[in-house]
């Protein structure tokens, strides 16, 4: 797996975090590495992941790792 989509897995992850409200947006991007741009995108992954997670789980809060998983999914396609 390339670097950069090492630090974009690990920016999704960040996200969920500042979406969960544990760290600040600000603190998640630069733990994660990624340029503003790019945290922006793992943020809107986040989000769509969280929605879709919660949907599928019929209104039931979706877990960390569900939500994760899921953002990070379209990064991990190809390296299979």
């Amino acid at each position: 797996m390339a670097k950069e989509d090492i630090r974009k897995v690990l920016g999704v992850t960040a996200a969920v975090f500042a979406q969960m409200g544990s760290i600040d947006p600000e603190q998640a991007r630069a733990m994660s590495g990624l340029d503003a741009a790019a945290f922006d995108e793992a943020m809107l992954k986040a989000a769509k992941a969280a929605e879709e997670v919660k949907a599928a789980a019929h209104g039931k809060e979706p877990g960390f790792f569900d939500i994760v998983a899921r953002a990070a999914q379209d990064y991990m396609d190809g390296h299979r």
